[in-house]
This record gives C-alpha cells, structure tokens and sequence, in this order.
C-alpha cells in the first residue's frame, strides 16, 4: 500500500512560497574559483553555464563511456590545454583513474567564453563532462574577474540522477518527489533501499510497528531508546546496527550503507524552524510526515524525531549539533531490513535556506524488496571523499570465520573478524605472545617496484626516506596527498638494490 502526500510549491494557507525551485529535475552548482565538478549526461540533457563577468571563461573536458575525450558530444571543440596545477584536480585525478584513464599535468580542453553571462550547452549523446572554473583566486582582489560560476543541468526527460542496479527481487518502487512524503507499508523481513537519486539530499524516514497502529499508541523508532540499547548513550554521526522502539524492541536493522554520514538524534525539520529564522509557511518535513501517516489514524504532531538519512550532522567541542553539505553523491542509498510488519515514511526534504541539501532540494527513491532477495550486509568505503566508491565484500575465508564469530567490522572494503568469543581479546593476546594465531590479512595487497627508478619513485610517494633503507630490511611508511592527508599505510621491504615490495592497505 502506497500514500503519497505533496504539497510542494505550497505553504500553509495555499500561499506559494516563492523560493522553492519550480523546474522538476533541475540541478545548479555554483563553482568557486578553481573548482571543478563533474555531471553524468545523458542524450537530450541541457546544460547552462552563467559568470557574473564578461570576462570569464569555463574550461570544459567531455568524455564518452568508454574514457575517451568526446567534446564534440556537448557540441564543443578542443581548442586550448587544462594543467592540473590550475585546478583543484585531485577528484579529477581520481576519476580518470577509476576509469582507466592516465592521469597527466596537460589535458585538452574547451573553452566556453560567457561573454553575456550565459551559455546553454545540449547534449548529443551520454557523456561525462568536466567543468573548471579557470580563474583565479588573487585575480579577484580589485574586482578583476569573474567569481563564481553556476552549472545547471535540465534532465531532457524531466527527471533526475542516477539509480543504482537492484540488490534483488523489487517488489514495490516509487520517487518520492522534493517537498513530499510518502508512506507505505513494509512485510517481516522485507528490505527498504533509500536512494539518493541526484546526490546531497536528505531523507527523513520513521517506521511504525503495524500492530500498535490501533492501540493508540502507536510504536514508532525511537531516538533514546536505541542509543540506550546499543550502548550509545552520546548521540553522534552515522547509523547504529539497529532501530528500536519505546518498548525496546527491535524494529529495522541496517544493511548496506554507502554513504556513512547521517543523523540519529535531531528532529525532522519543522515549521517553528523555519519561521525562526525568517521564513514562516516554509515546506517542512514534520508537517509532510503528519500528513502522510495521517491514513493510517496517526496523530498529527509539530515535530517529528526522524532518522535523517544523508544529513552530514556533528557535535563540536561545545556540544552544539553542526552541519554542512551532505557526503552523499547521485545513487547513494541505505538498505534497512524490517524486524516485523511495519507502516514507514520517507521524505525529500524541501530545505532551501541551509547548505543541507546541497541548496537545492531534489528527489529520494524508494525501493521495496522481497524477503527472499538475499540482500547481504555491506557498507561502502572512499579512500578520499572524491574516490570511487567501493562496497564491502566478504573475504575468501569467510564461510569459516562465520561459524567461529559474528563480530566482523568493514576494514577499508572488507569485513574481517574482530574477536571470536570463545577465547575472548584475552586469551587471543595470549595465544600470540605463546603460541599462534591466524589471521584473514585477505585486505592487504603487495607490490613490487622494480627498476633503476624505483627509489626515487619511493621516495617521492612515502614519508620516510628510502634511501637509508638497506636490502633485506623493512620500514613503516604513509602515502599523503598534497595536503598532508593520509591516503594509505603499509610496510616497504627492500628486496635489492632496484628492487622494493610494498604491501599496504587498498
């Protein structure tokens, strides 16, 4: 059973509230200097390109499918060079990358000169396409050039994103529109995947046990009780391995998670909320979540607690709850199994006047699937914020651990054991320093770095100094970014003077 609610575009009293966008499956992104971003098109798909200069310039790099440059596809022509040192081109490096390109210092590029502010771009065929904003940040002191620059995307079919493959037999799947909440109802052992359809846009969600639906008080997830029962007393980000009720009960436990940043403990947005900081009448999902339960003989309430899917949330030294845009990308999505027959909401939230959602809300989609898929636990895992996306796999020796534990964690893209309870942490310290253990290292992998270069390369890409290294010795050693930041760790063995073996992490 399916109810949908939408009163988008609308506030209390039928008024319009002028602020929400009114074109379904259009997405902006403004670009500061140097920034780059990166939009999946399709056939048909019109891109616009607005400066607030005479003077500015894009560069864009098209590619087809396959990796190769493909300006010619967006309508454009290669007729100048893009050096990576010009742009924020880590996420760029990474992508080529994870598509079988080599990542160089030059590539060619388009420039998209916006003489009168504006330039509309159509898609001739699907394509990846990469937009720069050239400038650059001291050129704006004075006034100069342009600042930022705004890409926007219109969906020739009138929707949005991408949808990952089913994890499974679908039974039911629906969108739940921006500004709208949609309830359905959920059988024993059935899996809810929430997708997040164009990327950085939240999701409110609440589930209620079906047969406390006529005792008057209905039990719903609540916030207090899980942390208390999964000894999280002290709210913080992400999602816990279940969901309980006021009675203590299990109610959905968390299968696959992609994302990792989401919010257990705030409310649904409200309409106090809104009307606090200027804007009374705004959309908010607690009056969107009354209105969808309310078939169901639920009780309207002025704020909702909610699991906020994808809303990027932390506790500073303070204990104030602060946010920032979402972690999530297009396709995104959370896997929650359901405990026992339940009626459930989700919601797209319609905040525009916070950086929640990415300042533009979009669409979520739901899908239902059958108790029978065999959906298994994953989370996903980026090297960097802007790496590919890897999901969790289960290890070759798996199928032997499993009979021994049921405590596995996700190491990088892997779940492992953490401790076997017949022994316990102890005796298996013991065991260690006296006898043997054995462990799955199944998430490590080895290279080997041959060649009169080989050190040199070394001692560019690790922090220690591999030049002191002797043969047949090891060291500890960090990959870092440009930044600083740590990419990898490992272990580098010195196996002759030209050759090295480096076993590390992914």
């Amino acid at each position: 059973m399916l109810r949908e609610f939408s009163n988008i575009g609308h506030a209390a009293g039928g008024r319009r509230f002028a602020g929400f966008p009114d074109v379904s499956g259009v997405t902006r992104h403004a670009l500061e200097p140097r920034d780059a971003i990166r939009l999946d098109l399709r056939a048909g798909d019109l891109v616009s390109v607005e400066t607030g200069g005479p003077d500015a310039a894009v560069a864009v790099m098209v590619f087809a499918p396959d990796g190769a440059e493909a300006p010619f596809r967006l309508g454009l022509e290669n007729t100048g060079s893009l050096e990576s040192e010009n742009f924020h081109s880590a996420g760029f490096a990474c992508w080529l990358a994870a598509n079988g390109s080599e990542p160089t210092n030059s590539r060619a590029c388009a420039r998209v000169a916006c003489a009168d502010g504006t330039v509309a771009l159509k898609t001739s065929e699907d394509c990846a396409a990469w937009f720069v904003n050239t400038a650059r940040s001291h050129d704006l002191v004075g006034g100069g050039a342009t600042g930022a620059v705004t890409v926007s995307r219109q969906r020739a079919d009138g929707g949005c994103g991408w949808l990952p493959e089913p994890l499974g037999v679908v039974r039911e799947e629906f969108t739940v529109r921006r500004g709208t909440a949609v309830a359905y109802e959920v059988a024993l052992g059935e899996c809810v995947q929430i997708i997040d359809v164009e990327g950085q846009q939240c999701s409110d969600f609440q589930a209620c046990r079906f047969d406390s639906l006529d005792s008057g008080a209905p039990l719903f997830v609540d916030s207090t009780a899980t942390r208390s029962m999964v000894r999280r007393a002290y709210p913080g980000p992400g999602l816990f391995d279940k969901f309980f009720d006021g009675n203590l009960r299990p109610i959905m436990r968390v299968m696959q998670d992609t994302c990792g940043r989401h919010d257990t403990f705030g409310l649904a947005c409200t309409s106090r909320g809104y009307a606090d900081r200027g804007f009374p009448g705004h959309l908010n999902c607690s009056d969107n979540i009354s209105d969808a339960l309310s078939v169901y003989g639920v009780a309207r309430r002025p704020a909702w607690p909610a699991i906020n899917f994808f809303w990027n949330t932390w506790l500073d030294e303070n204990h104030q709850i602060l946010t920032e845009e979402s972690h999530s990308r297009p396709g995104d999505y959370v896997v929650l199994k359901a405990e026992s027959p339940l009626v459930c909401v989700s919601t797209a939230c319609p905040d525009d006047i916070d950086p929640i959602n990415g300042w533009n809300p979009t669409d979520i989609h739901v899908r239902i699937y059958r108790s029978d898929s065999g959906i298994r636990r994953a989370v996903g895992y980026r090297e960097k914020e802007d790496s590919h996306l890897q999901v969790s796999q289960e290890s070759a020796f798996h199928d032997r651990t499993r009979d021994l534990t049921n405590h596995f964690a996700p190491a990088r893209d892997l779940w492992v054991p953490v401790s076997y309870p017949a022994v316990g942490a102890i005796g298996e310290y013991w065991a260690c320093r006296s006898a043997v253990t054995l462990q799955d290292m199944s998430g490590l992998r080895k290279f080997d770095i041959i060649g009169p270069d080989a050190e040199r390369l070394l001692q560019t890409a690790l922090t220690r100094n591999i030049a002191k290294l002797p043969v047949w010795r090891g060291v500890y050693a960090l990959i870092c970014d440009e930044t600083g930041s740590i990419i990898d760790d490992g272990t580098l063995f010195r196996m002759a003077p030209h050759l090295f073996r480096w076993c590390c992490g992914t």
